[in-house]
């Protein structure tokens, strides 16, 4: 049975008088999503229909959540790199009985381990290089056509403007290419496949206020991260490896919360301990 994880940003020791998890409660409950339902509603009767993107993320999990509030059968895919974290697979599992979603899951092709293991040692000297094979169109972009063909062109995604540059660059009302970015947090592509981001222009503690209003619990790996110094405003939970980003500190946090899958890993990405 899901119970509520422990709050990522929750007061330690030095302030026991303050329930964080019960102020952030408070606060979402003041906010009213009434009109993100409503857009989510228009959404999905434009495009006859929608399904969500769900990684077990804080953002999908509370797009999930708005998503459901429309339609309570709305198709939920899951993309299956096959290096997620083990709670995040306990999480998806409990949280889909909980909720009685119409789960389905998209196994990315090849799986990432096998594209790391592909793309040969990872070079020291240049941690962030990017690997030979397009990382980004097997992990997301080929499993997403895959579920557009069964699901319909419009989903939702947890995508927010404020967790990096480059998405909030990808917000911005423009034309790029074939992609038509409206500005109001959807994206239109010339493939006829459309995306919206219901939360895209929400800060992160919004995106906690919310899951403590409506009591979901978090996923157990953003307060594993929090107690290995990760920084909750950036941390992400879908893969265990993130092959752009190799020194920004996530494999020392794997190898010390996860030591037992960090080994057999190592097993077959021998320089993995490189990144520590």
């Amino acid at each position: 049975m899901i119970a509520a994880a422990d709050d990522p940003m929750s007061p330690g020791e030095d302030d026991p008088g303050l329930d964080l998890h019960r102020v952030r409660a408070v606060r979402g409950r003041r906010s009213a999503p009434a009109h993100l339902l409503e857009r989510i509603a228009d959404y999905r009767d434009r495009h006859r229909g929608m399904w969500v993107a769900w990684s077990g993320g804080k953002d999908s999990t509370v797009v999930l959540d708005l998503a459901r509030r429309v339609d309570p059968d709305v198709p939920v895919v899951f993309y299956d790199c096959g290096l997620d974290f083990p709670e995040t697979r306990t999480y998806i599992a409990e949280l889909t009985r909980a909720w009685n979603l119409n789960l389905h899951v998209v196994p990315t092709e090849p799986d990432l381990l096998t594209l790391l293991i592909a793309a040969g040692d990872f070079d020291p000297a240049a941690p962030t290089r990017q690997v030979r094979l397009d990382v980004r169109r097997a992990m997301i972009t080929d499993p997403a056509a895959r579920a557009h063909a069964r699901f319909g062109p419009a989903n939702l995604w947890g995508v927010r403007a404020l967790e990096s540059s480059g998405r909030m660059h990808l917000y911005r009302t423009r034309r790029r290419g074939c992609v038509v970015i409206r500005g109001n947090g959807e994206i239109d592509r010339a493939d006829g496949t459309t995306s919206f981001g219901p939360i895209w222009n929400w800060r992160t503690e919004q995106v906690w206020e919310y899951l403590a209003a409506r009591k979901i619990p978090a996923n157990p790996v953003y307060a594993k991260l929090d107690r290995l110094g990760a920084d909750v405003h950036a941390a992400r939970v879908d893969a265990m490896i993130d092959p752009a980003r190799l020194d920004n500190g996530h494999i020392t946090r794997l190898a010390a919360g996860w030591p037992t899958i960090f080994d057999r890993l190592t097993e077959v990405l021998p320089r993995l301990g490189d990144y520590r």
